[in-house]
């Protein structure tokens, strides 16, 4: 029932039971840096990058002649939020204000502000007020539109 292990046999034995011994620890290493990679990448914050936002481009008028460089179209017409001020910004106060709620003062310092502007302003000036919302009295729309023209 028992065998007899000489000595020849017996450096074998312990021969496979070291390479089984070193090949049991190398799995365990092996996984061992598998687990702490796959770990690693998990906890790793995912970094995106956001896309730019494109320019959105603005429309020129059909009548653009092409010559940008020295053209006296106005490009900011086309332009929605840009708001051009004509130091009338305690006009703000009027905003969404209707016709028929304004005081006589409120009119006079709309007119004062119409009547200080250049003739080449006015239309840029009444494009703010809309712009920011302020309604201008009929009477001073007809007095606006006699100013352009003048001419």
């Amino acid at each position: 029932m028992f065998v007899k292990i000489n000595s020849t046999n017996q450096h074998l034995v312990s021969f496979y039971t070291f390479a089984r011994m070193y090949y049991l620890i190398g799995i365990i290493v092996f996984a061992a840096i598998v687990y702490a990679a796959i770990r690693f990448l998990k906890n790793k914050p995912v970094t995106t990058t956001e896309p730019q936002p494109q320019e959105v481009p603005h429309q020129i008028a059909s009548d653009c002649c092409g010559a940008h460089e020295i053209c006296e179209f106005d490009a900011s017409a086309f332009d929605e939020e840009q708001i051009i001020y004509f130091d009338d910004e305690e006009l703000d106060v009027l905003r969404n204000v209707r016709e028929d709620q304004l005081s006589g003062k409120q009119i006079d310092d709309l007119r004062e502000v119409l009547y200080t502007l250049r003739t080449n302003e006015i239309n840029k000036w009444l494009t703010s007020l809309s712009r920011r919302h302020i309604h201008l009295p009929t009477i001073l729309q007809q007095e606006a539109r006699q100013l352009m023209a003048e001419k």
